[in-house]
Order: structure tokens, then sequence, then C-alpha cells
């Protein structure tokens, strides 16, 4: 009896059910997804904490492009707050954009690590090009609306000298926000040639389409640096315009290079 205890043969485990298994999936990567959120919140939190006590030269750099345009110019100035709890406040909000900007990588590597997996090796090819490319230009973007905002303050100022005796009381939250707009927004509208290389990867567009209609579009890139410059001063208008019209130039040969490499692989 023993022996033939022995020789019995082992249950099989029985497999679940197929829609148990995907239960599991599902599970499985939104606990990933919640882990990785999570991280990325801390990461946040951490680079806040350390604007916070970077806070003086922080804010000494953001108001840099007003004081220059300020020095020598002119009329009396100063900042205003209207309630005692606003510097506080300031501190927090500017630290925390700060902090987002400065984990802004960290929290992309771990975007790009809970994707990667799901995407095919041809897939992900593309992507580890057009990410930096991408984060260039959007900085590119950033330093150049930095850049125009002295411009666009000096502008502004140039009308104070018609009211004698005036006196500019500041508030500085809403100097803080038109400062992070006004590059935020320069960032944004410099991801043109990323767009306009993923449409043209889906073949939504082509080269020959995009020569054929330029006037369009550089009416459509005038109407758009219209309606959302956040100074709606003329240079600042101008300065994102002609560098725009020249990101869309220059896309369409990056668009050609994109049907080339297309086109290549379909004969192989």
């Amino acid at each position: 009896m023993s022996a033939v205890a022995e020789k019995r043969p082992k249950p099989k485990r029985q497999r679940p059910p197929r829609d148990e298994e995907k239960r599991m999936e599902l599970t499985e990567h939104l606990a990933e997804l919640r882990a990785r959120i999570i991280r990325s919140i801390l990461y946040v939190i951490a680079g806040a904490i350390g604007c916070y006590f970077l806070f003086e030269p922080l804010y000494g750099t953001l108001f840099g492009p007003m004081a220059r345009a300020l020095h020598g110019n002119s009329p009396r100035w100063g900042i205003m707050f209207q309630h005692f709890t606003e510097p506080f406040v300031l501190v927090l909000q500017i630290s925390m954009v700060a902090g987002f900007i400065a984990a802004a990588p960290l929290v992309t590597a771990e975007m790009w690590a809970f994707i990667a997996p799901a995407l095919t090796r041809e897939e992900r090819r593309p992507i580890r090009w057009v990410a930096p490319f991408s984060i260039l230009l959007f900085l590119s973007g950033v330093a150049l609306g930095f850049s125009v905002s002295r411009l666009a303050i000096e502008w502004f100022l140039s009308f104070l000298r018609l009211f004698p005796n005036a006196v500019l009381y500041q508030n500085p939250k809403v100097y803080a926000v038109f400062m992070l707009k006004l590059m935020a927004i320069f960032g944004v509208v410099f991801q043109l040639p990323v767009v306009l290389m993923f449409l043209a990867w889906a073949g939504l567009i082509n080269s020959a389409g995009m020569k054929r209609y330029w006037r369009h579009a550089i009416v459509a890139i005038a109407v758009v640096g219209l309606i959302f410059t956040p100074s709606n001063d003329p240079i600042s208008m101008l300065m994102m315009i002609l560098p725009v019209m020249g990101l869309y130039i220059g896309s369409i040969g990056l668009v050609r290079a994109i049907e080339k490499r297309r086109a290549r692989r379909v004969t192989t």
C-alpha cells in the first residue's frame, strides 16, 4: 500500500480563470502606478523643501528682470502686500513650483519606467531621442521667455513716465505669476517640432503638405502668439512668433527624415 501511495501522481495545480488573471495583472499595474505616483509626490515635496531654504536667491533671480528694468529708470517703486499672510503664502507657492521643476527629471523617469514595459522595441527607439529633444526645446523656450521678460517690463514701464509723480507699488505674487506664465508659455510653444514629428509618425501630415501650406501655418502661429502671450506687448509677441516660425520651417526637414525612414522600413 505504501508503494502504491508513493506512485500516485500529484494533483495538478489549476490555473486561475483568465478573467482572474486579468484582474490580478490590473491590480499589479495599479499598485505599481500608485507606488510611482507616491514616489513622484515625494520627489516634488523634497524639491519644494530644498527651494524653500533657497528662496532668497531663487526670488532674486525671478525678480532680476524687474530690478534691472527699474534700475536708473525712474519712478519711485516698492513691493506691496495687502495682507500679513501673503509673504508666507507666496514663499510656499514659489517653492512648490520650483520644487516641481527641480523634480521634473525624476518624475519623468518614473513615468517612463511605468510606460516602457508596455512598448515594443520599435516604439521605444524614437522616444529615447525625442524626449531629450523635447526637454531641450522646453528649456530653450523658458530661457527665451526669461530674456524677453525684461524687454516687456521696460515697454510697460515706459508708459509710467506719462504720469507725473507716479509711484509703482508692485504686488510680488502678481509679478511671480506673470513671469512663470511667460516662461511656461514660451516653453510649451517651443514643443511645436515634437508635435509635428508625432503627427508625421502617425501619418497625419507630410512634408509636402507642410511646404504647400506654410503661409497658413505662419498666420496660425501669429494668431496663437497674439492670443497666448500673457503680457500682450508687441515685443513679447514678436519674440515668440519669429522663433516659432523658424521652428516650423526646420520641422519640415525633420518630417522629411521620418518619411524617408518609414519608406526604408517598408522596402526592407
